[in-house]
C-alpha cells in the first residue's frame, strides 16, 4: 500500500515567513564592517559582483613600512597623512563629504557610509599601490571613521582633512540642494572645497579623480578607460562619463555641450541686459550627454563645453598650470561684474580651453556611474 505523504501547510507557512524575514534583514543590515563587504543579496552572489575582494595583495609587499601622521595645520584643518614608504602613486582620487548624509542612500540597502565607498573604489579593480585618496569633510566622526576604513588597504597616500563648517556656504538641507535660489552660492561653496582639497593633496600623480560621495556604482573598467583615453590624446585634459539613476538615464545635468547650429551667439560676448535670456536660452538649446553618447558604439570621446563633478577626470598637468573650479561664473566676466554662466564644474571647461591639453569630453559608449537613488 503507497504511502500518504501529508504536508503541513501551517510549517511550510512558517518556514516561508522565515525565510522572507531573514531575507529582509540580510537586505537592510549590514554584518561585516569591512571595506569590501555586501548589504544586499544582488550584490554579495553571483558571478562577477559584489562582494568585492581586493586582487592586487600579491604586489603588496608584506614588511612595506608605513608611515602615519596627524597635525593641526595653520588655517585650523585637521590633516591625516598614511603613505607606504617609496610609494609614488600615479592617481589621486578625490571626495568631499560633509557629514553621515552625504554618503545618501540607495534603494537596495541602509544608509550608505565610508566603508561603502571604500569598497566602490575596491570594485574598481586599481593596483591601489599606485593610488592616493584624498577626502575632506566637516565631519569629526566622518574623518575618524575613514581612518579606518583605509588602514586595511593599501593605498600608496591617504591624506584626509578634517575642517570644521565655518557657515561660509548656505546652510541648505540636502535634499533642496538643487533648488536654483541656493544653487550659485552653494555651487561657489563647493567650488572653493575642491579647490582646498585639491590643492592640498596633490603632489606628484598624473591623474586626478573625482567622485562624488553619492556615486553607488561605477560601470566595470571605466576609470581604467578614462585614464587610458586621456594618455592618448594630448587635448584630453577634461572627461566625464554619464551619470544615471535607476529611473533616471541621465542625472547630471551639469555635462553639456553649446549646440552651435541653433545658439550660436552665446559663443560670443553676451550684453548685460541680455544676461538672463542668454542663461535661458542656453538651458532651452544645450545638448545633454545622453544624447552625445546616444549614438557612440564605442568608448570614444565626445567634446563637451560643461561637465559635472559625479565622476570627473582632470589631468594633474592641468592644475599645475593654474586649472581650478570657478567661485564665480566665469563664462562673460568684466571688470564691473561676474559673468552669467560657468561657476564651478561648470565653468572648468571655460577655464581649462586656455591652458595647453585643455580639451573637454564626455566618454561614448556603454560606460557609465549611477548615482544614490534617495537622499
Amino acid at each position: 500500500m503507497a504511502a500518504v505523504v501529508r504536508f503541513n501547510f501551517n510549517r511550510l507557512g512558517l518556514i516561508f515567513v522565515a525565510c522572507i524575514l531573514t531575507l529582509i534583514l540580510f537586505q537592510t543590515t549590514e554584518f561585516r564592517k569591512r571595506s569590501w563587504s555586501c548589504k544586499t543579496l544582488s550584490s554579495c552572489v553571483g558571478p562577477g559582483v559584489r562582494p568585492h575582494t581586493y586582487h592586487h595583495w600579491d604586489k603588496v609587499d608584506e614588511n612595506l613600512d608605513v608611515f602615519i601622521s596627524e597635525k593641526t595645520l595653520r588655517d585650523g584643518t585637521v590633516f591625516y597623512h598614511r603613505q607606504t614608504e617609496g610609494s609614488n602613486p600615479e592617481t589621486l582620487i578625490l571626495v568631499l563629504n560633509k557629514d553621515e548624509k552625504s554618503w545618501s542612500k540607495d534603494f537596495r540597502s541602509t544608509n550608505r557610509n565610508i566603508y561603502d565607498f571604500v569598497d566602490l573604489l575596491v570594485s574598481t579593480d586599481l593596483d591601489l599601490t599606485q593610488v592616493a585618496l584624498g577626502l575632506l569633510t566637516s565631519s569629526r566622526a566622518q574623518f575618524e571613521a575613514a581612518k579606518q576604513a583605509t588602514q586595511s588597504l593599501p593605498f600608496a597616500r591617504v591624506a584626509l582633512l578634517y575642517r570644521e563648517d565655518r557657515g561660509d556656504g548656505p546652510d541648505i538641507e540636502y535634499a533642496h540642494r538643487h533648488d536654483p535660489a541656493v544653487q550659485l552660492q552653494r555651487r561657489a561653496t563647493i567650488a572653493a572645497l575642491r579647490n582646498y582639497l585639491m590643492l592640498r593633496t596633490l603632489h606628484d600623480e598624473h591623474h586626478i579623480l573625482w567622485i562624488d560621495a553619492d556615486i553607488v556604482e561605477l560601470s566595470r573598467g571605466i576609470v581604467q578607460t578614462l585614464i587610458a583615453r586621456a594618455t592618448h590624446r594630448a587635448d584630453a585634459g577634461i572627461i566625464t562619463a554619464l551619470c544615471s539613476q535607476t529611473l533616471t538615464y541621465n542625472y547630471d545635468k551639469n555635462a553639456w555641450a553649446l549646440d552651435r547650429a541653433r545658439a550660436p551667439h552665446l559663443l560670443g560676448p553676451v550684453p548685460d541686459d541680455q544676461r538672463e535670456n542668454a542663461a535661458s536660452e542656453l538651458v532651452d538649446t544645450r545638448v545633454y550627454v545622453d544624447e552625445l553618447v546616444r549614438q557612440q558604439t564605442h568608448d570614444d570621446l565626445v567634446p563637451v563645453d560643461s561637465v559635472g563633478g559625479t565622476i570627473l577626470y582632470v589631468r594633474a598637468d592641468l592644475v599645475r598650470q593654474g586649472l581650478a573650479f570657478p567661485t564665480y561664473n566665469v563664462v562673460g566676466t568684466t571688470w564691473a561684474r561676474d559673468g552669467w554662466i560657468g561657476v564651478e564644474t561648470e565653468g572648468l571647461c571655460y577655464v581649462a580651453g586656455h591652458l595647453q591639453g585643455g580639451g573637454c569630453f564626455v566618454l561614448g559608449g556603454s560606460h557609465s556611474v549611477r548615482h544614490a537613488d534617495q537622499s
